[in-house]
C-alpha cells in the first residue's frame, strides 16, 4: 500500500537498474503451494436496511440495474453508502488498497461496519503490500473482519521491487496477479470497474489523478458477482494474513490503527459532509439513485483463480475477443494500456474492412504512468492506424479533468485508467481488463458484459468529450507516412511527452524484449 505515482524517465531507469542489481544478490525462494483454507461463502441477501433501494427497483429479480460512476468523488460517496448501509456482510476484493486518505477512510468504515456486527471479508493482491505488516495483522485481529492475501510472495521484503526479485525462482507463480476489483454489500449492491482503492483513482491526489470508471450494480447479477468473489476466497490461493506474515501478532492495536486511519482521512474534511468520518443513514440517497438506475441484462466474465501453466487466466479475455468479432457497426474503446496482439490487429482490420468504425482512446507518453507500457504500445500505433482504427491519446491538459477530479485536488499529472468497450450502441464491457498482454493472458480479471442500449448510450455520451481535440490528440499520417498528433491546439510531428527523460526511458524500454509482460 505504499504505491505512489512517479512518471519520470529517470525514476523508471533507476528502478530497472535496482532490479538488475538485486537479482545477483537475492537468495532463492521456496515455491509456495496452494493450500486448503477454511471456506466461507457469501451471506444471503439482507432483508432490512435496503427498503429505499428495493422499493425503487422494479423487477430486480429478473433484471440487473446499473448506475454509472465516472466522477471520482461520486464513486467514493457510493462506496461509503454501501458500507454504511450494510447489515450482514461486506466482501471487498482489490488489486491495490492504499493507506492514503481514501484508502484510510474506506478501511476505517469497514472497521466501523465490523464493530456493529457486519461480517467483513477483505481480499487484496500481494503486489503492493510491502511494509504493511502491522496494518494487516491489526485489521485481521478483529473478530468480524478477516483479511486474506491473494497469491502471496514467499520471501518478504519492505521494498516491492526487492521482494519481486527475491522470489524470481518462483516467477511463473508470482507473475500471475489478481487484478480483480469488487465491492459487494449484503448481497444487494456491488461495484464493478477499474478503480483500485487509492486517492488517485477517486480524484483526490495532487500528484496524479486518473480518469476512471465503475458501475454500481443491483438486481439479478449480484449472486453471480458474489459467487465470483467466493471462488477466489476459497481457491486455496487466498492466504490468511497470519499464515504469511513474518509476525504472529500485531505490534499496534486496532484502536491505534483507527486513530492513524482517521488522521489520514482528515485530508478529505473539506469534501466530507459534517460527521461523515462516521457511518450515517443514506436512505434518501438510495431512493434517489435507485429511481435513476438503468436496466439491462448482464453476464459476469471472470478468470479462473487457480494458477498454473496449464490453466492461464484467459477466460474473460477470450469471451471479449469472441464478442468483438461479432460487432456490426461501431466500437468505442477506452483502455489505459493498449498493447494489441496480432490477433487483435487482424480482428480490427477485418471489422473496418466491412465498415465497422473503431474509436480507441489510450494514454499518451505525457499521461501514461507506466513508461514501459507506453513503449510497447508505441510499436503498434502504425499497425492500428493502417487497420483503420481511429486512435486517440489523452492530453495532460485535458479539459475533461474537472469531471473526475475533486474540487481543490487538481493534480500535477492526469491519466486514463478506465477499461470499457461499447459495441454497436448496445453492448457494454466494464471491468478490469486492459487491452494488453498482462490483462489478456497473465493477470486474473473480472468484468461485466451488459446488454442495454440505454446504458450504452449514457456511457458513450459520458466519454464522447474525451475524444475531442480539447482532451486528446487524434493520430494520423502525414503525406510522407509519418505519424502526427492533431488536437484543438494544432498539429504535432513528434509524440508529446512531459520531458526529455521520459523520451529517453521510452526509447530504452522499447528495445527490451518485455512486451509480453506488460
Amino acid at each position: 500500500m505504499k504505491y505512489r505515482y512517479n512518471n519520470t524517465g529517470l525514476d523508471s531507469l533507476l528502478k530497472l537498474a535496482l532490479v538488475v542489481f538485486v537479482v545477483f544478490l537475492s537468495a532463492c525462494a521456496t515455491p509456495l503451494q496452494q493450500q486448503d483454507q477454511i471456506e466461507s461463502f457469501a451471506s444471503p441477501a439482507a432483508i432490512t436496511g435496503w427498503s429505499a433501494l428495493d422499493s425503487n427497483l422494479p423487477d430486480a429479480v429478473n433484471r440487473s440495474w446499473f448506475d454509472p460512476q465516472a466522477s471520482g468523488p461520486y464513486a467514493l460517496s457510493w462506496r461509503l453508502a454501501m458500507i454504511d448501509t450494510a447489515q450482514v456482510s461486506i466482501d471487498a476484493q482489490y488489486f491495490l488498497w492504499e493507506e492514503d486518505a481514501v484508502g484510510s477512510l474506506l478501511l476505517d468504515r469497514l472497521i466501523q461496519a465490523a464493530n456493529r456486527g457486519v461480517r467483513v471479508r477483505l481480499l487484496v493482491d500481494d503486489s503492493f503490500l510491502p511494509g504493511e505488516d502491522d496494518m494487516m495483522l491489526a485489521v485481521d485481529a478483529h473478530p468480524n473482519l478477516e483479511m486474506r492475501i491473494f497469491n502471496p510472495f514467499q520471501k518478504r521484503s519492505g521494498h516491492m521491487l526487492v521482494r519481486f526479485v527475491k522470489n524470481l525462482n518462483d516467477y511463473a507463480r508470482i507473475n500471475h496477479r489478481m487484478h480483480n476489483k469488487l465491492l459487494i454489500t449484503d448481497g444487494k449492491v456491488a461495484v464493478v470497474g477499474g478503480r483500485n482503492i487509492a486517492d488517485e483513482y477517486f480524484g483526490f491526489n495532487k500528484a496524479m489523478n486518473f480518469r476512471d470508471f465503475d458501475l454500481m450494480v443491483a438486481g439479478k447479477i449480484i449472486p453471480d458477482i458474489s459467487t465470483s468473489y467466493d471462488s477466489y476466497w476459497n481457491s486455496g490461493w487466498a492466504f490468511p494474513v497470519s499464515q504469511i506474515d513474518r509476525f504472529s501478532y500485531p505490534t499496534i492495536k486496532l484502536a491505534e490503527l483507527r486513530a492513524e486511519l482517521r488522521a489520514n482521512a482528515s485530508v478529505l474534511k473539506n469534501w466530507l459532509l459534517p460527521g461523515n468520518l462516521d457511518a450515517h443513514d443514506w436512505s434518501s440517497e438510495w431512493a434517489a439513485v435507485a429511481a435513476g438506475m438503468i436496466p439491462g441484462d448482464a453476464v459476469l466474465l471472470q478468470d479462473d483463480p487457480n494458477l498454473g501453466s496449464s490453466n492461464l487466466p484467459v477466460q474473460a479475455a477470450n469471451q471479449i475477443i469472441e464478442q468483438l468479432e461479432q460487432t456490426q457497426s461501431d466500437i468505442l474503446s477506452l483502455s489505459a494500456y493498449l498493447v494489441p496482439s496480432v490477433e487483435m490487429i487482424a480482428i480490427a482490420d477485418k471489422l473496418t474492412s466491412r465498415g465497422v468504425r473503431i474509436r480507441a482512446l489510450t494514454n499518451s507518453l505525457a499521461t501514461n504512468n507506466h513508461v514501459a507500457a507506453h513503449s510497447a504500445y508505441r510499436k503498434h500505433r502504425r499497425e492500428m492506424l493502417k487497420a483503420g482504427v481511429e486512435l486517440h491519446e489523452m492530453r495532460p491538459d485535458a479539459q475533461v479533468r474537472n469531471q473526475f477530479e475533486a474540487e481543490g485536488f487538481a493534480a500535477e499529472h492526469i491519466g486514463l485508467h478506465a477499461k470499457l468497450l461499447v459495441l454497436d450502441k448496445r453492448l457494454l464491457f466494464v471491468g478490469t481488463i486492459n487491452a494488453d498482454p498482462r490483462s489478456m493472458r497473465l493477470n486474473t480479471e473480472v468484468s461485466l458484459l451488459i446488454d442495454s442500449p440505454k446504458l450504452a448510450d449514457v456511457v458513450a455520451k459520458i466519454f464522447s468529450p474525451d475524444f475531442e481535440g480539447e482532451n486528446s490528440w487524434q493520430l494520423g499520417f502525414d503525406e510522407g507516412g509519418k505519424i502526427n498528433w492533431r488536437s484543438s491546439e494544432g498539429l504535432l510531428k513528434h509524440q508529446p511527452a512531459n520531458n526529455t527523460l521520459d523520451r529517453v526511458a521510452d526509447f530504452f524500454y522499447g528495445v527490451l524484449p518485455i512486451e509480453d509482460q506488460l
